[in-house]
């Protein structure tokens, strides 16, 4: 019955079927302005920092997106092609000579960097000497409002001929529990949506509908309230 909800909010990266929030809107208009060769997108975990990569990268005809884990072998052979952007994704995870290595080249024109990172390592590392002197642009892709999440929600329903089903009550609920979390209001709706198709698959009537029962149920079952 909501199959195809429930695959709709799938946690994948799909640049096809963009949201545009002015979070998103904003942060990439700020990443294209910057010409510094080297440039930071810092955000909590799940803000969606990845998607943006993915709409920045377009903005190029040759640029790369690698993850933090890359092996220097690896980035060393990248370094060869001249990309005209080399996009590093959980850049936190980079071996700390590699990142001494990314200031460096960023100091001549022949290699630019986006190196995007969870808020509090970001903070850490850009702390540092070497970088506080650096001329640095750093863009912070923060939670969405309240408002942008009905809207994302509604939007994605009404692809799927399933809008109209929730009140501003649980929508209230839904933005207490994920906190505009991109990520967890994807794994939330999904996993309301499973319970949901359990519930009818399984005639248990007290659940077939969206209620503040099936809200607390969700939250428990991915851990963001106690059972």
């Amino acid at each position: 019955m909501y199959e195809k909800v429930i695959e709709s909010f799938r946690d994948i990266i799909n640049t096809e079927n963009i949201f545009n929030s002015l979070n998103f809107s904003s942060a990439l208009a700020s990443l294209i302005a910057s010409r510094n060769n080297l440039k930071f997108l810092i955000g909590e975990p799940g803000v969606g920092k990845t998607f943006l990569l993915y709409l920045y990268q377009k903005e190029f005809k040759k640029a790369i997106i690698i993850d933090g884990l890359i092996s220097q072998n690896a980035f060393e052979n990248i370094l060869k092609e001249n990309y005209d952007i080399i996009i590093v994704d959980e850049a936190q995870l980079l071996d700390i000579k590699m990142i001494e290595a990314i200031r460096t080249l960023s100091d001549n024109d022949k290699h630019k960097f986006l190196l995007s990172m969870h808020l509090k390592e970001a903070k850490e590392i850009l702390e540092k000497e070497h970088f506080k002197s650096r001329s640095i642009d750093i863009v912070e892709l923060k939670p969405i409002t309240k408002e942008e999440m009905i809207k994302y929600i509604n939007s994605i329903l009404f692809l799927n001929n399933a809008n109209h089903l929730f009140s501003d009550k649980e929508f209230k609920i839904i933005y207490k529990y994920t906190k505009g979390n991109f990520r967890y209001i994807k794994k939330f709706v999904r996993t309301l949506f499973e319970l949901l198709e359990f519930a009818h698959e399984n005639k248990l009537e007290k659940y077939q509908q969206i209620n503040k029962c099936l809200l607390t149920m969700t939250a428990i079952k991915l851990g963001l309230e106690n059972g």
